[in-house]
């Protein structure tokens, strides 16, 4: 066979990366200091990377293929978080022409700079889909796995021109060089088309596959090279290529059409077709001799001889048999039938990332406008989930609550089943005793005052902190007056005193909430306790029968039976309505961050607006007729229970039905009462680490100022040590044991305060002081000025209808449209973190929380 062909690799310049890029990243994206380095680190090895990737020489193997891969899937990462254009990140790419002969070829330049990072894309790519085909080329072809990865190696890089063909005009933003024109890119790609395909053919003749297979794979074969011919012979390509292509395409799209017609002589012979086969033999015999022109004319005049002898041989014995033997007409080629094609090799398109373990530099870097639309985003649909789970909720409370009233299903129950125990009662009771029944409730409820104490004894501490060091500050304010330079305790804190007192009133209106749910409690008890007995104990308590009750068989009764089938229909879809809306969720980081890169400006309302319509509007649609088919049930309902009453006997029971009644309304309330001492418990465990964070960040800053005050009193002794005339002032901190008489080399970190009854802080220096050294308060004291020092993302607490968790949307006050009959646990200050699924407090071991960024 003749040697595959290859396309060549572009060359480019070096370019230093590093420093627009470190430029960019510390003027647009907030970072901490670790951050930095961490992008730091990124740049360096993002620099490395195209180094290696394009300025190196890549041998034909493919652990060079994995180098330039890894760099193409690290341009499209960085894309929409690190703009390569000349208004941004200006950074000056030049690429020669692959084909380039060093000359202008058709009046082009032979090379293009451009300050565009799609233009860098576009020449990687380009060279990927080239060192794809030069590995193909290079294959030995000796063992089936070599024959597989030429053919898919081909493939591969045919999808990759094809993918440029189709996009590099929007990629570079002026006219390319002509390796990454259209027309050059759709020959490249009809040639490694072509050149896979015959990866193919060489395996199943390797394998002696069926003539009839081979027949069909080689006339594909030689289609698809003389497609390749096609396009490489337009008349603004003739001169790009090597002077040997054209007559290589030539010759195997010829010797691929005679190879076809050998193979289904083949198929002749074995039918005893033998004119048919002398006739395709004189063919395939005919091409072959004129592939071995355009072959020598390539400079591979050895091409196809083994196959050319084969067909030759085959041709005189056919023709020596038949003039013997068979005496056959022998036809027109003309004449025959078409011969069948099947196209194995395919065009595989280009996926992102190309490499399988592909992971990106810049993974942690969003930009700032990106990061405050996702916080706005999330507001937006927690709002969303939680008006349309409250209206599902607050309707199904109506519903049971009518039907309570009503005393159904029970009523229906006696009317059917005739038991002292309803089978809906009995199925309540049974499901509040799997629950625990009252008992779980009432320990839980005498939990929550411990919790409650926990939280508000670590507030209590934390506030002591900051009480103390600014009784500190302002007492050696009084001493020294003007010469006591550093700024006053009330300057810096003031955030820190509004996040306590943020938090202080959280806490009092959840103690309010719990106080709603023991009230409520208490209220429900006795039918709390009956619903929590053994069977036959709630049997017992239960009313008995009358002995005049409405018939199993009324039509009220049948009426009332299917409108309880829908009402149950009605719950479990509103169920699964309400998980779909919790579960519905979309990325919006990569929207966020395209809208970001095209425009330079982020519309968040908008696009969150209209990614919220698209993925919740179906589900409001199916809340809103959820509650209007509730609306139409109910109140055919209560004209059925209209009915059924007046059908029943004077001398029902007016007792049993309120005990049923009772019942069934107290299950009611342990469902909901257990739901709100579930979110209560995790309310408060949630908000322990939320605290306890905070207490460490006021000890940190408290132990900052301790030792700025330290530094600041060695100073002024020093300065009275200096000036020997002058009396040191009457005050007892100059002398034994007073805090002027320690110095910053000698202070040790003082133990942190630990929450009380709760796992000691460990001691710790600031983490950006060196080591052995505390840091200077100056910059860590001013980061607690106007601003709130932590502004962490706002989180919405999920909306419960009867639940002692709070809502907050935004721009209401707390609680708004919080049901007024269910305990209200407020959420966290706006600004301030919501409440994380930390485990449960003191589960796991107080931790050092991170350094402020």
């Amino acid at each position: 066979m003749a040697a595959f062909l290859c396309a060549p690799l572009k060359k480019t310049n070096e370019v230093d990366l590093s420093k627009p890029l470190r430029t960019f990243i510390s003027s647009t994206f907030k970072t901490s200091d670790d951050g930095s380095t961490e992008s730091d680190e990124a740049v360096s090895e993002f620099n490395k990377l195209r180094n290696k990737a394009v300025m190196q020489p890549l041998d034909k193997h493919e652990s060079s293929l994995d180098l330039l891969v890894r760099y193409y899937d690290q341009l499209v990462a960085i894309e929409n978080k690190l703009p390569l254009t000349p208004t941004q990140i200006p950074i000056a790419f030049k690429w020669k022409d692959a084909f380039d002969k060093g000359s202008l070829f058709f009046g082009k330049a032979s090379s293009l700079t451009l300050s565009y990072g799609t233009f860098e894309r576009a020449a990687v790519l380009f060279n990927v889909g080239a060192l794809m085909s030069q590995i193909a080329a290079v294959q030995p072809l000796g063992t089936d796995e070599e024959l597989k990865s030429a053919a898919k190696l081909f493939q591969q890089s045919a999808g990759v021109f094809s993918h440029l063909k189709d996009t590099v005009l929007s990629l570079v933003q002026q006219e390319p060089t002509h390796d990454l024109m259209p027309d050059t890119l759709n020959a490249l790609a009809a040639i490694m088309l072509a050149q896979g395909q015959e990866a193919i053919y060489l395996k199943a003749s390797k394998d002696k596959m069926k003539p009839a297979l081979l027949v069909k794979i080689a006339a594909q074969c030689g289609d698809f090279y003389q497609e390749a011919v096609k396009q490489m012979s337009r008349e603004m390509l003739k001169g790009l290529w090597e002077k040997e292509w054209i007559p290589m395409a030539n010759g195997k799209m010829l010797a691929f059409q005679g190879l076809a017609q050998y193979h289904q002589s083949r198929q002749n012979n074995e039918n005893k077709e033998i004119g048919e086969e002398l006739s395709r033999l004189a063919e395939a015999l005919r091409l072959c001799q004129q592939a071995q022109t355009y072959f020598t004319t390539a400079g591979a005049p050895n091409a196809f001889k083994a196959e050319m002898t084969i067909i030759q041989k085959a041709h005189e014995l056919a023709k020596k048999d038949n003039d013997f033997i068979y005496h056959e007409r022998i036809p027109d080629l003309r004449g025959l039938p078409a011969l069948g094609r099947a196209a194995l090799a395919k065009t595989l398109p280009v996926t992102t990332p190309l490499g399988p373990r592909f992971k990106d530099l810049f993974e942690t870097l969003v930009p700032v406008p990106v990061h405050q639309a996702l916080a706005a985003y999330d507001v937006r649909r927690a709002e969303v989930v939680n008006m349309e789970t409250g209206r599902l909720r607050e309707h199904t409370q109506l519903m049971n609550g009518i039907l309570a009233s009503l005393n159904l299903p029970a009523a229906l129950d006696d009317a059917c089943n005739h038991e002292t125990l309803p089978e809906s009662i009995r199925e309540k009771s049974a499901k509040v005793k799997a629950a625990g029944g009252i008992d779980s409730l009432t320990q839980s409820v005498t939990e929550l005052p411990s919790l409650l104490t926990r939280n508000k004894e670590i507030l209590e501490e934390t506030s002591r902190l900051l009480t103390e060091e600014k009784q500190s500050d302002v007492q050696l304010r009084a001493q020294f007056k003007e010469k006591w330079t550093r700024m006053a305790s009330e300057r810096l804190t003031e955030p820190l005193w509004q996040e306590i007192g943020k938090y202080r009133g959280i806490l009092d209106t959840a103690a309010n909430a719990d106080n709603i749910v023991r009230t409520k409690l208490d209220a429900n008890r006795r039918g709390l306790e009956l619903l929590s007995k053994p069977e036959p104990e709630l049997k017992a308590a239960i009313p008995g029968l009358s002995s005049n009750t409405a018939g199993q068989n009324t039509p009220s009764v049948a009426q009332l039976k299917d409108l309880m089938t829908r009402v149950q229909t009605i719950t479990a879809k509103r169920q699964t309505l309400e998980k779909e809306f919790k579960d519905a969720s979309f990325d919006m980081s990569s929207t966020f961050l395209r809208a970001l890169g095209e425009s330079g400006a982020l519309n968040e309302e908008q696009i969150s607006t209209e990614k919220l319509n698209e993925i919740y509007g179906p589900l409001r649609e199916q809340v809103s007729a959820s509650v209007k088919e509730q609306e139409t049930v109910m109140a055919q309902v209560q004209q059925a229970n209209q009915q059924f009453c007046a059908e029943k006997s004077n001398t029902s029971s007016a007792e049993r039905e309120t005990m049923l009644k009772m019942l069934a309304g107290a299950h009611d309330i342990f469902m909901e009462l257990r739901g709100n001492l579930q979110e209560g418990t995790k309310f408060y465990n949630d908000l322990t680490p939320l605290l306890v964070r905070l207490q460490q960040k006021v000890s940190d800053f408290v132990f900052a100022r301790k030792t700025e005050k330290e530094d600041l009193m060695k100073d002024m002794q020093q300065t009275i040590v200096s000036q020997p005339t002058q009396a040191a002032p009457s005050n007892p901190a100059y002398h034994g044991g007073g805090e002027a008489a320690r110095t910053t080399a000698s202070a040790q970190p003082p133990p942190r305060p630990p929450p009380p009854n709760f796992a000691q802080a460990p001691s710790q220096s600031h983490p950006t002081a060196p080591p052995g050294q505390h840091p200077p308060m100056g910059a860590q004291a001013q980061q607690y000025g106007a601003a709130p020092p932590y502004p962490y993302p706002t989180q919405q607490q999920p909306y419960q209808t009867a639940t002692p968790y709070p809502v907050a949307y935004p721009g209401t006050y707390p609680g708004a449209g919080h049901n007024p009959a269910a305990p209200y646990y407020p959420p966290p200050p706006q600004g301030y973190p919501a409440y994380p699924a930390y485990p449960p407090y003191p589960q796991q071991p107080y931790q050092q929380p991170p350094p402020p960024q």
